[in-house]
């Protein structure tokens, strides 16, 4: 996304602070680390395990992983978790090994994997923990990696809340056999890769090294600021004199507006940041990119704010 600069503006180094270069403590405070899931604990066993590993007073998982399946699931801490809705419910995409009860052509499995994408009616497993009636959910990339006899390597991505499992089920009948799955692995949850990710060790190694050596370059490279869970949200970053005003939870005025990015249609959720690129808050945009231009009136209205409101002074005047 392109920006665009609405009224040239400064920000002063008195008050907030780059994300990156936040302290380790603060980022403890608000933070969260990408985990690389291992198989067989559930996904709230994996949070609570780094709750009482790092001394955390909280911790909380961003998009559940059953326990059979592996890799990318975020951990918030502290107040690092209230960022949980952007990324919970981001797509996804999954590398998955199914086992065919017969064995298929090649041709004919790939040509019946394309036919899941688009939009899929899934009824959840009766293992799954949300209630089990029919509902509707997008594949928007579907492939056949490889096969080996009756196994099928494959990957999707897909809306948050698709079931895998289920697509596999359902690929074993428009075969006109059976199909279970054998491994399944989340490689991205929205724009967190495996690249981000980090083992449970690799996290415990890093707190010790900080913790006991005083020891800053393995724990800042994988505990991250809250900000890098909403790169991939459009963003309207603002004036110094308009922070404290959005932090207290006001709507946005779009004269306190300093520059802002491209795409955003009246409706979509927003980042509203500061001028260093702190997150203030999330909220829902009144305009769209093309009136954010020029216009005067609320420009957005904050769902969640996720600065201090005392960060920022408090200046009525924009």
């Amino acid at each position: 996304m392109d920006w665009y600069t609405r009224d040239e503006a400064e920000t002063s180094e008195e008050y907030g602070s780059i994300p990156e270069k936040r302290s380790i403590e603060e980022l403890m405070d608000k933070g969260f680390f990408v985990v690389d899931k291992p198989f067989g604990p559930q996904s709230k066993q994996v949070s609570t395990w780094i709750k009482k590993e790092l001394n955390l007073k909280k911790t909380g998982h961003f998009g559940t992983l059953d326990p059979n399946a592996t890799g990318v699931l975020p951990v918030g801490v502290n107040s690092g978790t209230r960022i949980n809705d952007i990324l919970s419910g981001s797509d996804k995409e999954y590398i998955f090994e199914a086992v065919l009860h017969e064995e298929r052509e090649e041709d004919k499995i790939k040509e019946k994997l394309l036919e899941f994408k688009g939009t899929n009616k899934q009824t959840p497993p009766e293992k799954s923990a949300v209630k089990r009636e029919e509902r509707e959910r997008e594949v928007y990339e579907v492939e056949l990696l490889e096969k080996d006899g009756k196994k099928v390597l494959g990957r999707v991505k897909c809306e948050s809340g698709f079931y895998v499992r289920v697509l596999i089920t359902q690929l074993g009948e428009k075969l006109d056999t059976e199909a279970e799955m054998n491994e399944l692995r989340r490689t991205k949850q929205d724009h967190l890769s495996e690249e981000d990710a980090n083992t449970l060790q690799d996290i415990v190694d890093a707190y010790h090294f900080w913790k006991q050596d005083d020891r800053e370059n393995e724990i800042r490279d994988i505990l991250h600021p809250i900000e890098k869970a909403v790169e991939h949200v459009p963003k309207i970053a603002v004036k110094d004199s308009a922070v404290n005003a959005v932090a207290n939870g006001a709507d946005l005025g779009a004269t306190g507006i300093s520059k802002f990015q491209s795409g955003i249609k009246e409706g979509d959720t927003v980042a509203i940041t500061t001028l260093k690129g702190e997150l203030v808050a999330l909220a829902e945009a009144r305009m769209n990119s093309e009136k954010l231009y020029d216009e005067d009136g609320t420009a957005a209205s904050p769902e969640s704010v996720h600065m201090a409101p005392e960060t920022y002074p408090k200046r009525w005047k924009q």
